[in-house]
């Protein structure tokens, strides 16, 4: 958030600043390209950010933990397999560079005249049909991966919500913008867990593991809560909810 805002105050700031200082104010050619230029910039960091953030990473401590917590017929899937939805988030911040690059060359090109304008702007648009026409095919293989991921640990996904039953024990998780929540139905051996305790009970992971974690039980409901991390480490609260229930 803090960078959006001073990255767009810069980028805003440099447009001002160039056409200010411009030779010839009525030439919109220096403006233009400022414009552009600091743009491109701005969402070449953004995008860059994005993917970066939703890259495939490999954690055989998580895998391990996939294996646990399987009951149903093995998948021969680690955890980076579990969200299929990171695929489709990708290729839309790829679709969306693509584009907005596009659209920054067309701006240049209006300011130098070089090139054609027309026939970028018709590139842009091909692109965005193209791809809306692709979307049910994208979206019916990401469920079809995720179903198959899912299935072992006994749940399915709707939008945000992964649920199920596992045990006999109904399942509910769900992504919360900001992290995770995890609700497992029965009655704990604790009442809440904070900070360190949460550590000290799981016995397993670094303290990075359990960051931002806390749980709470009461009304036969195992409640965990997890911020500031996302990808699959909810696999963690699960393993930990079902932990205190045993």
């Amino acid at each position: 958030m803090i960078f959006t805002i001073v990255g767009l105050t810069l980028w805003i700031g440099v447009t001002v600043l160039v056409t200010v200082l411009a030779d010839d104010p009525a030439s919109g050619r220096p403006t233009l390209l400022a414009f552009a230029g600091g743009g491109a910039i701005f969402f070449e960091i953004v995008f860059g950010a994005a993917l970066w953030q939703t890259r495939p990473r490999s954690d055989p401590e998580l895998d391990l933990l996939v294996a646990e917590l399987t009951i149903g017929p093995a998948s021969g899937r680690g955890a980076g397999a579990v969200v299929a939805m990171r695929t489709v988030g990708r290729a839309y911040i790829v679709l969306g560079a693509v584009v907005t690059l596009l659209g920054f060359v067309a701006v240049v090109q209006e300011a130098t005249g070089a090139g054609g304008v027309r026939t970028t702007i018709t590139a842009m648009l091909v692109i965005v049909v193209l791809w809306a026409l692709a979307i049910p095919v994208v979206m019916r293989l990401a469920k079809r991966a995720s179903e198959e991921a899912l299935a072992p640990l006994g749940l399915v996904q709707s939008g945000a919500v992964l649920e199920g039953e596992r045990h006999g024990r109904d399942v509910h998780v769900r992504f919360a913008g900001s992290g995770w929540v995890t609700r497992v139905d029965g009655d704990a051996k604790v009442s809440s867990l904070q900070g360190d305790e949460v550590r000290a009970f799981a016995g397993r992971g670094s303290s990075e593991t359990w960051l931002g974690v806390s749980v709470d039980c009461s009304e036969g409901k195992v409640v965990v809560r997890r911020s500031g991390r996302g990808g699959n480490t909810w696999l963690w609260d699960l393993w930990l909810a079902e932990r205190l229930l045993t």
